[in-house]
């Protein structure tokens, strides 16, 4: 039985702490003494407070929700079978979570290995469990507190390989905005800060892009959008379209989809110059007042060269977003990629083959 390399997909809330640390899959040290701008440090995963209690001042009453809860949910780096389950509450001593569901998932399996398992303050727990196939475990906790770290024991199915992200090998154009950060930051970007590092546009922005560029034409098989530790400031979605090699990027440049605005009235604009318009305030009309709300859509009526993969994902913060299915299959050799309105990405890799 080997311990698992595993690391931390997502999650609904971690305010207190740095997540990530639950997955390292090392003896929780003490932090005692040692504060943040959120009071004591601990190490690994602690959720904020009353999820399940909501307040009703005006009926003077609270009504407790028994079903709410936290989760987390970890990704193993190989699929294996798992035998044992290590969660560890070290140095948490009046803020535990004292419950948890743990479910191993393989592609659409669940199975179920722990079901309403209590957790004691402060301790090691140990959980031997058939053995079960899975590449992804997901902790339900019933309903909050802190969880130091959460480690998986058995065998890999396979041995270890990381396939090449072929953005790594690609030229980068068309940069809307980097103003903290270039696209190359998140090409490269593997998890090995434990700060926010990646491609950053600044806050002014309404929709960001750049284009990859490859040699010669390939056909994707994953594309992952990892927004790690960017807890308040990931963008809201991504979208990604490709570019087939009998079409010139310069040329379609012109054609790429564009972002649409409906106005109040029902009138819909596509504007030539989207951060200029939103910047400028144009949808207002002088001396009304603002409108109370746009409806903000990808155009992609005339783009008819650039082929949807991700027409529209919405992104989470601090999440690894991993997408095997596009709408469209084939050979690109450019990869236009979108993301709304603004807002750090860490990671960004495409896994695939070249045509040759």
């Amino acid at each position: 039985m080997n311990a698992l390399d595993c690391f931390l997909i997502e999650y609904s809330d971690s305010s207190f702490t740095n997540p990530h640390e639950v997955a390292q899959g090392i003896t929780p040290p003490d932090r005692q003494g040692q504060f943040t701008h959120m009071g004591a440090q601990y190490w690994g995963f602690e959720t904020d407070r009353h999820i399940g209690t909501e307040i009703y001042p005006t009926q003077q009453h609270f009504r407790f929700r028994p079903d709410k809860g936290h989760f987390l949910c970890l990704g193993l780096k190989t699929r294996s079978v798992v035998t044992q389950i290590d969660i560890d509450t070290r140095w948490f001593t009046g803020n535990h979570v004292p419950e948890v569901t743990v479910i191993l998932e393989d592609a659409d399996d669940q199975v179920i290995v722990l079901s309403h398992q209590t957790l004691r303050p402060n301790e090691p727990h140990h959980f031997v469990i058939p053995p079960t196939q899975a590449e992804r475990c997901r902790v339900l906790c019933h309903q909050e507190g802190g969880i130091a770290r959460v480690a998986l024991f058995g065998e890999a199915l396979t041995n270890p390989v990381s396939p090449i992200n072929l953005l790594e090998q690609a030229s980068i154009g068309h940069v809307s905005n980097d103003h903290y950060g270039h696209p190359k930051d998140a090409v490269f970007g593997n998890r090995l800060e434990d700060h926010m590092k990646g491609w950053e546009s600044a806050r002014s922005g309404f929709g960001e892009q750049a284009v990859f560029s490859f040699d010669q034409p390939i056909a994707l098989k994953a594309f992952v959008v990892d927004t790690y530790l960017h807890r308040l400031n990931a963008p809201l979605s991504c979208h990604l379209f490709g570019l087939g090699p009998a079409h010139d990027l310069t040329d379609s440049m012109r054609s790429i989809p564009r972002w649409s605005v409906q106005l109040e009235n029902g009138a819909r604009v596509v504007p030539d110059d989207f951060q200029a318009y939103m910047q400028g305030r144009h949808y207002a009309e002088e001396g009304k007042p603002w409108p109370d709300a746009l409806i903000i859509q990808l155009d992609q009526s005339q783009s008819t060269h650039w082929q949807p993969l991700l027409p529209f994902q919405a992104l989470k913060p601090d999440t690894y977003h991993h997408f095997d299915t596009f709408e469209t299959a084939g050979w690109f050799q450019h990869l236009l990629f979108l993301h709304y309105p603004n807002g750090g990405i860490h990671g960004l890799k495409a896994f695939g083959d070249y045509q040759s």
